[in-house]
């Protein structure tokens, strides 16, 4: 099912709708600034096994956490270094995930899919997931949606392929596809893992 929200001011309606749905284990495909992504509440067991099943992803393939700001982002991590919250606090929101040490406070359906402790962090820049995350009690955890080696960035194909399967399609429009730049943050020295968008903006080399 294919749902639209306005594209400047969301209802707040339609997004308690779907934060409502997605404590009970629901999950929507949601564009963001990168390309279009199945998402759960991450504290959802029910709803966070749904969304490997989708994938049909390994258990032991970490998924991100979606924070609203750094203030909620804190409460997981163990340990931020400086120069990352730096970061953190220039660049976000946006195209960026920030894989720190979580502490013991992750939510639990996600403790099973992250063994070394480590969890990447979001802040998506993109308008529907930011005023969700206003109105949702909690993170959310994603992955973007990928089908034989394909990310798919037209909303018919996704109804198409997922319009049954999950409770919602978020209508973006039609998403280039651009992966996040993800850089770990778990020791002192910072480590490009991979170039993607928005990387040339933080002024850094891989190391």
């Amino acid at each position: 099912m294919i749902l639209y929200l306005h594209p400047d001011n969301p209802e707040i309606r339609k997004l308690t709708q779907i934060s409502q749905s997605l404590k009970k284990g629901g999950v929507f495909i949601f564009p963001t600034d990168t390309v279009y992504a199945l998402v759960a509440d991450a504290n959802s067991k029910e709803g966070t096994e749904k969304l490997y099943s989708l994938k049909n992803m390994p258990k032991n393939k970490p998924i991100s956490l979606l924070c609203r700001d750094i203030s909620e982002a804190s409460q997981f991590i163990e340990h931020l270094p400086n120069q990352t919250y730096k970061m953190m606090k220039k660049f976000s929101p946006g195209p960026y995930t920030f894989i720190l040490k979580a502490n013991k406070n992750l939510p639990k359906p996600c403790v099973i899919h992250h063994k070394d402790r480590h969890i990447g962090i979001r802040f998506p820049d993109h308008i529907y997931l930011q005023e969700l995350l206003k109105i949702h009690d909690g993170p959310l955890t994603s992955t973007s949606v990928l089908t034989n080696d394909e990310y798919l960035t037209d909303i018919d194909d996704l109804e198409l392929l997922y319009g049954q399967k999950v409770e919602g399609v978020i209508d973006g429009g039609l998403l280039q596809v651009e992966m996040s730049t993800i850089l770990d943050c778990t020791e002192e020295t910072l480590k490009v893992v991979r170039e993607g968008k928005g990387f040339s903006e933080l002024g850094i080399e891989n190391i």
